[in-house]
């Protein structure tokens, strides 16, 4: 599985249909066909950047990603 916003491979489970990039720290979550994407903010809660349709990465190249390296 591929980060929706970069591309990158290294991502992670981290519940039930909710996922994390390690390239550029967003959430991301799918079901019914539908993305729902999060950004991580400092103070570790979460804000909804957009919502798209699958198949979602070449649909979500426009969104300006910045790549953050947690810790």
């Amino acid at each position: 599985m591929n980060c929706p916003l970069c591309e990158a491979r290294d991502v992670g489970r981290i519940g039930r249909e909710r996922y994390y990039c390690r390239e550029c720290c967003h959430e991301w979550t799918k079901g019914d066909g539908v993305v729902k994407i999060y950004e991580v903010l400092s103070d570790g809660s979460v804000e909804r950047l957009e919502t798209k349709s699958e198949p979602f990465p070449r649909a979500l190249q426009d969104h300006p990603v910045v790549r953050r390296r947690a810790g």
